[in-house]
């Protein structure tokens, strides 16, 4: 039990395990009740190893879209450093050992601690866009991405999310109903994509982010 625990997040306290889980709870419960919830390719999720979910970013909502879908496999997740002046969400973010980065800039201290989370087999949360869209379509990926993954060489499994745009877009207000979802794609061998160069990784990777939203689109409307 306690071994199974520890799979979840290795090198982690158990106390932040088990904090991540009842959080998990209450996102998952939070997220069925009001905006329908649904997860699909939940199977393409590795169990072990350094991950990195590569994910586009449509509102404040995705972390716990992409998080309550991936209950047996926890990752740490990159936020805007000015998340963590606020004294109860900022204490959240703390204690979940969230990475800060300050959004505008080449924050190397992030790269680097994301790096070393990989590194120890952690699974890792990014958003390349870098932030929040204005339009809800994948944005272009930063450069920052390529860097992660030729250092840490992680297994690289796109996600998308949909539908959290229309729930809580930026600058807007939420809404306490609608429908969201998020899709895992399968996993991409690190070599693979530093192997294409910088440039054509990140259209590779942003390509697979944007089919697999396209697909999730459909299902969700048709769920």
């Amino acid at each position: 039990m306690i071994s199974a625990l520890r799979q979840r997040q290795p090198g982690a306290p158990l106390w932040r395990i088990a904090l991540w889980d009842t959080i998990h709870f209450i996102c998952y419960l939070s997220l069925v009740l009001l905006y329908r919830h649904r997860a699909y390719g939940v199977s393409n999720i590795p169990r072990t190893g350094a991950v990195l979910y590569v994910c586009n970013h449509q509102s404040f909502l995705d972390p716990p879209i992409v998080g309550a879908a991936s209950h047996r496999r926890q990752f740490l997740a990159l936020a805007r450093s000015t998340l963590f002046d606020s004294r109860i969400g900022g204490y959240i973010l703390r204690k979940l050992d969230t990475i800060p980065v300050i959004q505008g800039t080449s924050d190397l201290r992030a790269m680097r601690r994301c790096i070393a989370e990989l590194k120890k087999g952690h699974a890792l949360l990014i958003f390349p866009e870098g932030a929040r869209t204005l339009s809800g379509k994948v944005e272009p990926f930063e450069t920052g991405t390529m860097l992660i993954i030729k250092r840490a060489k992680p297994l690289v499994v796109p996600v998308a999310v949909d539908g959290a745009f229309d729930a809580w877009k930026r600058g807007g207000r939420p809404k306490v109903r609608g429908r969201v979802g998020v899709i895992f794609g399968k996993p991409i061998p690190a070599d693979q994509i530093v192997d294409m160069g910088p440039d054509h990784g990140l259209t590779f990777l942003r390509d697979q982010v944007q089919q697999l939203r396209s697909e999730l689109a459909q299902r969700l409307t048709g769920a």
